[in-house]
């Protein structure tokens, strides 16, 4: 039986496909639920650094998960890799008190973690193409790593300073380094599972949705933490 009529022995291919959007559409959200909610509690120091940081960060996030989110093949498969990085978080967030949207912001520093580290490993592992760009690469994930953990910070100080705190850690920790394997060895054997040409229908509505979640979250934390006239 060939490859691709295996989806039809476990499962109906629209039912992969439903799962396999309902996956992207998830990550995909991550970052402007995440932001959003990690800003209005805290704010941030350097908005506009975060802006220009966060945006390219997000866009590569984005487009990783476009193109390296492994397809369904069964019914089994999609259920386990739409509810692999919901449940490290939802495990994390079992040992806590979490406030409004804390599965977002545990969930993006999963998912999040999981793409840029295995950008980094891979361009420090590969002879190609040139040290330069290698470099380049490396620098450009630590930098988006940097831009999430400044945002995500005052998240993790609180989180972690709860009796469960470091093992609800180590759970995160454990769900990015899955994730991060998982696309290593996809990125690694340049197992592109999506058409190019269709992603820019996916990365930009996305994008957009970040930098407006990233604006509204700064403008109702300044409008939250000012100081009310007394009349």
């Amino acid at each position: 039986m060939s490859e691709t009529s295996t989806p039809t022995r476990n499962a109906p291919p629209s039912l992969l496909c439903a799962l396999d959007r309902a996956h992207l559409i998830y990550l995909g959200l991550l970052p402007a639920l995440a932001t959003f909610s990690l800003l209005y509690a805290y704010g941030h120091p350097a908005p506009l650094l975060l802006f220009l940081a966060g945006t390219a960060a997000v866009g590569v996030y984005l487009a990783v998960t476009y193109g390296y989110t492994p397809r369904p093949r069964s019914l089994g498969l999609a259920l386990l890799v739409l509810l692999d990085g919901p449940a490290w978080a939802a495990l994390s967030l079992a040992l806590k008190d979490a406030r409004p949207l804390a599965f977002a912001v545990e969930g993006f520093l999963v998912e999040g973690t999981a793409s840029w580290v295995s950008i980094l490993v891979l361009a420090a592992r590969s002879p190609l193409p040139t040290r330069a760009e290698r470099a380049a690469s490396i620098a450009f994930m630590l930098g988006a790593l940097a831009a999430t953990y400044s945002l995500a910070w005052p998240y993790c100080r609180d989180a972690l300073t709860g009796a469960w705190g470091g093992a609800s850690a180590c759970l995160l920790a454990l769900g990015a380094a899955q994730g991060a394997l998982t696309r290593y060895r996809l990125m690694d054997g340049e197992r592109v599972v999506r058409d190019d040409r269709a992603s820019i229908v996916y990365l930009v509505p996305l994008i957009l949705a970040w930098v407006a979640s990233m604006i509204l979250g700064n403008v109702l934390h300044e409008v939250a933490h000012t100081p009310k006239l007394i009349h």
